[in-house]
């Protein structure tokens, strides 16, 4: 019975790398893409979290000094690029929810080390529009939001709706990014107001590259009286916002 069921579990979860399809030892990913992946450790914006210049001494980015976001800080795992764009991808579109617990072991040290995150009473996945959710059939921010959850001890809550759709922002300049998004959010009806008011929040997207998604979503929670919204995210391809 139980080579039944490790039988099945290879079937359904084959213990090849999600990006160069070699054999791993149960592991989404093999030891030498993961050896390309860019963590984001030190020397980083403390606002938006993008990788600083090494001989730039200020401890924020120059975007952040020339238009700061309503975040107080966010914070990435990794730049994203090859290959975590692809774990990214088939997390988000081929339904590879197993995912989640994955990318929980990498975002969890985070959230525990800084100073800030750490702070935080609730995590708060961005929203799907009902449409969208319904065609991929999740929210990968809400399945990761959960495991975050179990791993941190840190509730998640789905306090967040999208109000209409909105185009995908990447191949968007920046004006348009931030068009595109504002209003877009708001909170749920019945919302209990403990919930929000005086907390500090995490909200949880796969991506940040403008921010311009985390500050609309975060002009809302504070809007609604939040002491401070962080943010945090899988990847991170900063552009111009």
């Amino acid at each position: 019975m139980e080579e039944a069921l490790k039988a099945l579990g290879e079937f359904c979860f084959p213990s090849v790398c999600l990006v160069c399809e070699q054999d791993t030892d149960g592991a989404p990913i093999c030891d030498r893409c993961l050896s390309s992946i860019q963590p984001i450790e030190r020397n980083f914006c403390q606002l938006c979290g993008q990788p600083l210049q090494r001989k730039r001494r200020s401890y924020l980015c120059a975007e952040c000094v020339r238009k700061p976001l309503s975040l107080t800080r966010i914070r990435a795992w990794a730049r994203f690029t090859h290959p975590l764009d692809k774990l990214v991808y088939v997390f988000k579109y081929s339904r590879f929810s197993r995912l989640a617990g994955y990318f929980s072991r990498h975002l969890t040290p985070i959230i525990r080390s800084d100073g800030l995150l750490s702070t935080a009473g609730a995590i708060v996945p961005i929203p799907l529009h009902p449409v969208k959710s319904w065609w991929r059939g999740y929210n990968q921010s809400a399945i990761l939001g959960r495991a975050i959850s179990a791993d941190t001890g840190i509730p998640m809550t789905n306090i967040l709706k999208r109000r209409r759709m909105t185009r995908t922002q990447t191949r968007l300049i920046p004006r348009q990014r931030r068009a595109n998004v504002s209003g877009a959010f708001a909170l749920r009806s019945r919302i209990d107001p403990s919930t929000i008011k005086g907390r500090r929040l995490i909200l949880l997207d796969d991506v940040v590259t403008s921010g311009s998604t985390l500050d609309a979503a975060a002009e809302v929670l504070l809007d609604a009286g939040a002491e401070a919204v962080y943010g945090l995210t899988i990847g991170g391809a900063w552009i111009e916002r």
